[in-house]
């Protein structure tokens, strides 16, 4: 989730370059694409911790403050109590309703995941993650659907969404070591973000690598639409770096991120 935190820091980077940039700058839509991004991590985040929970041996990776209940047919809850977790402060509960496929493995999972007074970071979280598995165990594919998604910050504004997302990981998956998997997510999102104004992202074939360290996607494009026009993000051609392009309103810039 490191990857989906350091997207968010992308889109606000960019952002913050092309308002504050001359005279003729383009007119970047800062609060949709911060939005979409922290939207996109919040469900992706939650969506990692439950598929882990779900597609686990029984055995709990989880620290200790968090309790698992474990029934004996396919629901998992995983109540956090002031739990600093994967470099985020969580309270209350996320509950886990899943299926294994075992045509094609043990961890070919498939899930509902809900929230019970669940916070991340102060941030009140609502909503249905609905994950499929599908593919193989070698190449997995899993198509994940939010609906109803609310993201409520402590000074009460909201960030509401719907995402149709597929997460492929193209390599690394069967041997367990995440610094080799290679992942590939295209899908579609829309919303309304804090200031009230709806928008519209496409994310096409971004790419994210394990074994770069810096954790910025690769490859591929995020396309947000709103009142403000078209605003495309550009990850470059596959290189482990920390550049990207921002293109609005017909003016292209070039943004190295810190």
């Amino acid at each position: 989730m490191k990857t989906k935190r350091l997207k968010f820091l992308t889109f606000t980077a960019a952002s913050l370059f092309l308002a504050f940039s001359a005279c003729e700058k383009p007119n970047p839509d800062q609060q949709s694409a911060e939005d979409d991004a922290r939207g996109s991590y919040i469900m992706s985040d939650a969506f990692a911790v439950s598929t882990n929970e779900a597609g686990g041996s029984g055995k709990s990776s989880l620290p200790e403050c968090v309790e698992v209940y474990r029934n004996q047919g396919d629901t998992i809850a995983l109540t956090f109590t002031n739990c600093d977790f994967r470099g985020h402060l969580r309270n209350g509960t996320i509950i886990i309703n899943y299926t294994r496929n075992l045509t094609i493995g043990e961890r070919a999972v498939s899930s509902i995941v809900t929230f019970e007074n669940y916070t991340i970071d102060g941030i009140a979280v609502e909503g249905k993650i609905t994950t499929t598995f599908g593919g193989t165990i070698l190449t997995p594919s899993i198509h994940v659907v939010a609906e109803d998604m609310k993201a409520t910050f402590t000074d009460q504004r909201t960030i509401t969404w719907d995402s149709d997302l597929t997460y492929k990981i193209t390599s690394g998956f069967a041997d367990g070591d995440i610094t080799t998997n290679v992942y590939e997510m295209s899908g579609t999102a829309s919303g309304i973000n804090r200031k009230g104004v709806a928008y519209s992202s496409v994310y096409d074939k971004v790419i994210t690598k394990g074994s770069c360290e810096g954790g910025y996607p690769v490859s591929g494009s995020v396309t947000i639409e709103s009142e403000n026009g078209t605003t495309v993000i550009d990850y470059g051609e596959g290189e482990c770096d920390n550049i990207i392009t921002v293109t609005n309103n017909g003016l292209s810039v070039t943004v190295t991120l810190n």
